[in-house]
């Protein structure tokens, strides 16, 4: 018997859909979660196996009537065969089996967007409102210390009383009790939400999850689709007697097909009635934008209120600055404390309101 040679024949297509995957796996240079990455591993691992020539070997004893339709068919005898084949479809199956992962993707990726929004619900903002106060009362911490040096020197000289002293003192301890006090906050905020990304408006949010959902079985109906179909191409050589070459294209098809097209049609359609019967997430995140969206009404209500009495401050603060009196003086940082207190507190609001409005989908009033 003579030695079995091995032919290896390499199709273009085979080399196209091996690119074209390869080029869909790298082309998304963004941070994927753990769970993305996963799914397109699993994906990989699956598939390569169906993307790569299949090398076949078989050992048989052919009948004595001879198979005409078989050209590597020998009347009688033993025989040895062997052959790579390069079953096309099972490529496509395997480009299947990626984009599934890929749909899986976009689902766990807006999944976990969800999550976290789900999750931080009330407290939405609450990190940019405190960095906020934060900044600005740091940004006043020399104007209070110049305020209560000016009044000590002007008590050493008795031009102010020690319960003057006292007062703004006092004032000045609070504030830099505050300052520490949102100094911690923002530091327990960061370690809790500092690596959650920014949550998309929560509209946008809740139908796209749909979508995904309903993308990623689309998906799956596809690769069952292909099921229904066989495209073999075998070539090798065939060892008895003597050896010589062949080649065998296999084309198959399953009539079940159009019935499996229905079939995947009324799933996609149980999925999409599923969804609109139990969309659990896409209506939590609905309430959750209805929460934010009364918040910022309420917020903007309070802004307004703050701006009326900073707008008062300010009228008074400058008629007290023509004065050159020390009690005038002294009412002037007490309307500065008054003014750097509140001014604190709007940019704490205006920082959490745009942070709801934009959970919300609002433009700025």
């Amino acid at each position: 018997m003579a030695d079995p040679a091995f032919v290896i024949v390499i199709k273009p297509s085979t080399i196209i859909l091996t690119a074209l995957a390869l080029t869909c796996a790298s082309a998304s240079a963004e941070p994927d979660p753990a769970a993305c990455e996963r799914l397109r591993a699993e994906a990989r691992a699956e598939a390569v196996l169906l993307y790569a020539p299949r090398l076949q070997v078989e050992g048989a004893r052919a009948p004595d009537v001879v198979d005409t339709s078989d050209p590597a068919a020998l009347a009688g005898g033993l025989q040895a065969r062997a052959s790579i084949a390069m079953p096309l479809i099972d490529a496509l199956r395997g480009r299947a089996i990626e984009r599934v992962a890929e749909a899986d993707c976009v689902r766990a990726r807006l999944a976990r967007s969800a999550s976290y929004a789900l999750t931080l619900e009330t407290r939405h903002g609450e990190l940019e409102a405190t960095r906020a106060e934060l900044a600005y009362l740091v940004s006043q911490v020399d104007v209070v210390d110049s305020m209560v040096a000016d009044i000590v020197a002007r008590a050493a000289q008795q031009r102010a009383t020690a319960i003057e002293v006292e007062e703004l003192r006092g004032r000045r301890s609070s504030l830099r009790l505050r300052i520490a006090e949102l100094r911690g906050t923002t530091a327990m905020l960061a370690e809790l939400d500092g690596d959650v990304p920014p949550a998309p408006p929560l509209d946008h949010l809740a139908s796209t999850i749909r979508t995904a959902e309903l993308e990623a079985d689309r998906r799956r109906a596809d690769l069952r689709t292909l099921s229904a179909w066989r495209f073999d191409v075998r070539a090798g050589v065939a060892g008895g007697d003597r050896a010589d070459w062949f080649a065998v294209l296999e084309l198959g098809y399953s009539f079940g097909q159009p019935f499996q097209g229905g079939a995947n049609d009324r799933a996609l359609r149980a999925r999409r009635a599923e969804l609109d019967e139990s969309d659990a997430i896409p209506r939590k995140l609905e309430r959750l934008r209805r929460a934010m969206h009364g918040s910022v009404i309420a917020l903007e209500a309070e802004l307004r209120l703050l701006d009326d009495e900073l707008a008062t401050i300010n009228t008074e603060r400058t008629r007290v600055a023509e004065m050159t009196t020390d009690p005038a003086r002294h009412l002037n940082s007490r309307l500065t404390f008054e003014h750097i207190e509140l001014q604190s507190r709007r940019a704490s609001i205006a920082a959490l309101a745009n942070a709801r409005r934009r959970l919300a989908r609002e433009s700025q009033p």
